[in-house]
């Protein structure tokens, strides 16, 4: 090796070295969301907080925004994209128009247990949908878990796809949602999160989906009497920043909250499992609600059911993924 290339390459080595050796700045870090407080993702980001600020000896601060407290879902993603709001974790659907892959999450009953959400998301595939968002203003860094949603009604156990026939659902607005419950042979019925409690109460919906922590917390077992821990759709909640702060950064900052979030997302299960564990016997064993399950035949013949739904979402661009992330479920 010449006497110039061994030059060279000490002057990259000392430039890297005195990046990551670069101090961390006192910063002040607004972390918006949308859970409620003291909930298993509220848990989450007050966790990552205090690992962030242990690990940064203090420099890096994280300020907890529940709630919507910084604005609803557009106006915190503009805040993020402008720089205005350095963190946010929102549903992987309020991403799908700046990345289309992240419609592959809401395939209905696409994932059969936790295990299965932890080997997409947490493995290549869900990386490559947080790459995705290059140029988007926002820097995917990893993903809160959220759980399942499941059903609840009040007219009958739901085990089979002929039990959900007639019945009327509250649903998100979302697209693929009302698809879903057409193709289960129920009537969708949109309408905001605020409204669901009255209108079960009053008969306005026989039932709707939710995890099961929302349905113990908000006492839906109150005006409900049957459910079914269906599992049909699961909610990932990307760890998103904002890409001008990111840029701003120092090679060592950056460390440093990856550092954190990868440690928050092992929390965040960690709580949100136990939590989910802890609802269902509620529910369940102290006899609020009265549990069905799907059968394995059952479940087949639900899956075909809603195969046109499946289909209408892996558009040809975005088959290769969801056959990788088929193979990682299979694992």
């Amino acid at each position: 090796m010449s006497f110039a290339t061994s030059l060279r390459h000490a002057l990259i080595a000392a430039g890297v070295f005195a990046a990551l050796a670069a101090p961390v700045e006192a910063r002040t870090i607004k972390f918006g969301h949308f859970g409620s407080p003291n909930t298993p993702f509220d848990q989450g980001v007050q966790f990552f907080a205090h690992k962030l600020e242990e690990i940064s000896g203090g420099k890096l601060k994280v300020v907890d925004y529940p709630s919507g407290q910084l604005g609803n879902e557009a106006q915190e993603i503009g805040a993020l994209q402008g720089g205005l709001q350095e963190m946010l974790s929102t549903s992987s659907t309020n991403l799908v128009k700046y990345n289309p892959r992240f419609k592959l999450i809401d395939i209905p009953f696409a994932f059969p247990d936790d295990a299965a959400t932890d080997r997409v998301l947490l493995g290549p595939v869900g990386q490559e949908m947080l790459d995705g968002l290059k140029g988007s203003g926002m820097v995917g860094l990893g993903y809160m878990d959220n759980g399942f949603r499941d059903l609840s009604n009040s007219k009958r156990p739901i085990a089979t796809l002929a039990d959900f026939k007639g019945l009327n659902f509250r649903v998100l607005g979302s697209p693929v949602f009302i698809d879903l419950f057409k193709a289960l042979g129920a009537n969708p019925v949109p309408m905001p999160f605020s409204e669901v409690y009255s209108a079960l109460e009053t008969g306005t919906v026989d039932g709707q989906d939710n995890p099961l922590v929302t349905v113990r917390d908000l006492k839906f077992y109150e005006v409900q009497k049957y459910l079914t821990p269906s599992k049909h759709a699961y909610s990932a909640l990307p760890i998103l920043i904002s890409e001008p702060f990111w840029n701003s950064l120092s090679d060592l900052e950056r460390s440093q909250i990856k550092e954190a979030v990868v440690a928050t997302e092992a929390e965040n299960r960690r709580l949100m499992r136990d939590t989910y564990t802890k609802a269902l016997e509620f529910l369940g064993t102290e006899g609020k609600l009265q549990i069905s399950t799907f059968s394995p035949e059952a479940l087949a013949e639900i899956r075909t059911a809603v195969q046109p739904v499946v289909d209408s979402i892996v558009t040809p661009d975005l088959k290769p993924l969801y056959e990788q992330m088929e193979a990682a479920i299979a694992k």
